[in-house]
């Protein structure tokens, strides 16, 4: 399959919309789940500022690199005013509309996040908690989704939530490994190993029911791209469960038996790893969503 400059864009621009939501999904999942001190909630919340600031630009990208490609007339197509208004109008538009909103809340959330008064924070909380999940719901709105039964509509944005909540968490806790001592760090790698069962609970649920409504026969794995990168995506997934249960049974233990500076050196890398699969398993993701799509199985 050779693919045009416009679908390598879109492809990147995809990637990089994927990255930011499971910034924001990862960052909201630290602040809502772990006890942290005020340092680390301040550095999270930059976290997801960053990461809102990014996917407002990498929809804006996205979206003009469709109308490039709908208006079929080379890089002077990306400004036509007429394609990009005739576009708004239809499902594409709708969802950039609702991932910009689903951005600009998380920005708004993330700095209120830091202000002294509870009601505000709690407030923030709950606000940038719907913005993670309107962000999760947009996948669903345009492209290949529109085609598919309601119900695997519903696997798919359960699906971006448990692994955007479980890759976005990496960065915080990769850093927390520099930053916090050996204790504090053994006290938030045990909580988030805890409720790290229930997002890999959730992402084996909905991927599972996504294969069981969009594969017909088992052959369809091998004789399809879209089944050769669903193989690859399950095997990404499967090394990142690896390092999970690597943390969970021998490194995260050790943190308070062992050489503690040793053990968070080496947990630090490990998430490094497991982080670098992560955004294999998103760019997979996008490879789906953009490039392949359920209609290549027939």
């Amino acid at each position: 399959m050779i693919l045009t400059s416009f679908e390598i864009m879109a492809l990147l621009s995809k990637w990089f919309i994927y990255l930011n939501v499971a910034a924001i999904m990862g960052g909201a999942f630290m602040l809502g789940s772990v006890r942290l001190e005020r340092r680390e909630v301040s550095i999270i919340c930059d976290y997801v500022s960053l990461g809102a600031i990014l996917g407002i630009f990498a929809v804006t990208v996205n979206y003009l690199v469709q109308v490039g490609s709908f208006a079929d007339d080379g890089f002077a197509g990306m400004l036509d005013i007429q394609m990009y208004v005739f576009l708004w109008a239809t499902p594409v538009g709708e969802s950039v509309g609702w991932r910009l909103m689903g951005f600009a809340l998380a920005l708004s959330a993330s700095r209120l996040m830091l202000n002294p008064a509870q009601g505000v924070r709690r407030a923030a909380l709950i606000s940038l908690v719907v913005s993670t999940v309107l962000l999760a719901a947009t996948f669903g709105l345009a492209g290949h989704s529109v085609e598919l039964h309601v119900l695997a509509r519903f696997f798919i944005f359960v699906h971006l939530l448990a692994v955007g909540c479980w890759v976005g968490a990496f960065y915080p806790l990769w850093r927390m490994c520099s930053t916090l001592d050996a204790i504090a760090l053994k006290h938030v790698m045990d909580r988030f190993g805890l409720l790290g069962i229930a997002l890999v609970s959730l992402v084996l649920f909905s991927g599972t029911g996504l294969l069981w409504m969009l594969f017909n026969k088992p052959e369809e794995f091998l004789n399809s791209d879209y089944g050769i990168a669903v193989s690859l995506k399950l095997f990404l997934v499967t090394i990142i469960l690896l390092f999970a249960a690597l943390h969970k049974f021998i490194l995260v233990p050790k943190l308070a038996h062992e050489e503690q500076q040793e053990m968070k050196y080496k947990l630090k890398n490990s998430i490094a790893l497991e982080f670098i699969v992560g955004l294999l398993i998103l760019a997979t993701t996008a490879v789906l969503s953009s490039v392949l799509g359920p209609e290549s199985l027939s």
